[in-house]
């Protein structure tokens, strides 16, 4: 009897040890951060496997430490998830962490413990160390990341800009921003600054990066006209380059590279100035630009020069031309800023008594002679042109012959008999029909008597296409001279307008 109670004994407390551990709950594995890893964020994510219990909630119990033997934890509120987002990690700092799970009463042993490195400090972007031709508002940039994660848990990015190595010069620039980036204004122009950043949150900011050094642009840089261009009209744009962060730009010019007794200085808010009004004819002109800003002025750009025409240069017809048609057409290179034109032509190079004495508008560079000239007659012109009181000299005198006469085509009469213009007058739509089997191009010239042309078209003109329509709603009510040129024939007929 004796022996059975005892065998019953040694039964139970077996069962016992035996339901004992079967409700044993085993500690959890770290999967992440892994074991050793640095450059994790202050907001870092803590992973673990999920352990299996008897059925019941497994909970998890969280510590962190700066100490390996987690003399002074701090552990964190249970959770059923296996995983936990820590916040305010210092920065630049080992941490020791480790995780156990509970269900119910029973709890596991502390997991294997794992260590991480928070960063330190962040890297810099942009500009590039030792970048010139900066502009006073220079945006400075952070990279965004430590090595390929995302940098998360911070709140600012404070940012410097000396130019001293120490910080601490009057030319100081302090910023923060929110997000890796802050443009850093009114920088003074010329000057080399030293750079870094930090990472910041509540309750720690990270050590200063790496310093870099950019130096901002000393002066504004011109464009056009180029320097020591020639020729020049009275009004021109002077064009430099753009520079952002700048308020304005003082432009100044005068006739002496000292500038004494400037002619111009002129505060402007463009890259751009247009001279017009005090220029005058064969003079030479120098002018330079600096920029502005609320702390500071950039030194005067380079000097550069340029030199207005003095006098009009002369294009077609081309001296000593031959074959000239008996109206041709007198061109010159046009010249900006002038109030008119003057041309004087003459069949001898003697202008005390010119034949023709034309003043033309300065935005019409030829003139278009109306009554035909003699065959075979050598002509003589010159051009001069005007600004108030101010006059160039005379243009060279050029020369050109019109051509012989064609017995067998009357170059007055370009085949009248074929052409026909109607109705004339007109209140502004004309047809224009020109008979015959050859197709041929046809040059269309409609000016007025003072020689300003108001149409130009060329039409092709053949055995099915006859007649064309010249649409003249846009012209006054006068009278015009409609020219019409196939090859070396010409045709002229006075057509007026009236509405």
């Amino acid at each position: 009897m004796k022996k059975l109670l005892s065998t019953l004994l040694f039964l139970f407390v077996i069962a016992i040890f035996s339901l004992s551990a079967q409700t044993r709950i085993y500690p959890p594995t770290l999967l992440e951060p892994e074991n050793e890893d640095d450059g994790q964020m202050p907001d870092v994510v803590l992973n673990w496997a999920a352990v299996g219990g008897s059925g019941g909630i497994v909970e998890y119990e969280v510590q962190i430490d700066t100490s390996a033997l987690f003399t002074d934890p701090t552990t964190f509120p249970k959770t059923d998830l296996s995983a936990y987002q820590m916040s305010l990690l210092h920065f630049g700092q080992q941490y020791y962490w480790r995780v156990r799970a509970w269900e119910g009463a029973e709890v596991s042993e502390w997991s294997e413990p794992f260590t991480f490195f928070t960063f330190e400090m962040v890297d810099l972007s942009k500009p590039n160390n030792n970048a010139e031709e900066q502009n006073p508002n220079v945006r400075l940039i952070v990279k965004d990341r430590i090595g390929t994660t995302l940098i998360t848990g911070i709140e600012h990015i404070y940012f410097e800009a000396d130019t001293s190595m120490d910080f601490n010069s009057p030319l100081l620039y302090h910023g923060m921003s929110t997000g890796f980036d802050i443009n850093a204004s009114f920088l003074h122009f010329g000057q080399t600054y030293h750079w870094r950043a930090k990472a910041m949150h509540a309750e720690d900011e990270s050590d200063w990066s790496d310093l870099r050094t950019f130096t901002i642009i000393p002066t504004v840089e011109l464009d056009k006209p180029d320097d020591n261009s020639t020729d020049l009209g009275l009004e021109n744009v002077l064009l430099w380059d753009a520079i952002s962060g700048v308020i304005d730009y003082t432009v100044q010019m005068a006739n002496n590279e000292a500038f004494t007794g400037s002619i111009l200085s002129m505060i402007v808010e463009e890259t751009q100035y247009t001279t017009d009004g005090f220029l005058h004819f064969g003079n030479e002109y120098f002018w330079r630009v600096r920029a502005n800003h609320a702390k500071d002025t950039s030194e005067w750009s380079e000097t550069w020069s340029f030199t207005t025409t003095s006098t009009v240069h002369l294009a077609s017809p081309a001296n000593n031309a031959v074959d000239v048609s008996i109206n041709p057409l007198m061109e010159w290179d046009a010249i900006s800023g002038v109030d008119s034109y003057h041309l004087q032509y003459n069949n001898s190079n003697n202008f005390t008594d010119p034949c023709c004495n034309e003043f033309i508008a300065p935005e019409e560079n030829f003139y278009q002679v109306i009554f035909i000239f003699d065959y075979e007659t050598e002509y003589f012109w010159r051009c001069r042109t005007m600004k108030g009181i101010d006059t160039t000299e005379w243009s060279e005198v050029w020369s050109f012959t019109t051509r012989a006469r064609d017995f067998g085509i009357d170059e007055a009469a370009f085949d009248a008999g074929n052409i026909s213009v109607y109705p004339n007058p007109s209140s502004g739509l004309l047809h224009l029909n020109i008979a015959g089997d050859d197709n041929a191009e046809v040059s269309i010239h409609i000016m007025d008597l003072l020689g300003q042309m108001h149409y130009e078209s060329n039409v092709m003109f053949g055995q099915n296409n006859t007649n064309h329509k010249l649409d003249l709603g846009n012209l006054a009510n006068g009278l015009y001279i409609m020219k019409l040129k196939r090859g070396n024939k010409t045709y002229s007929q006075k057509i007026t307008i009236h509405r």
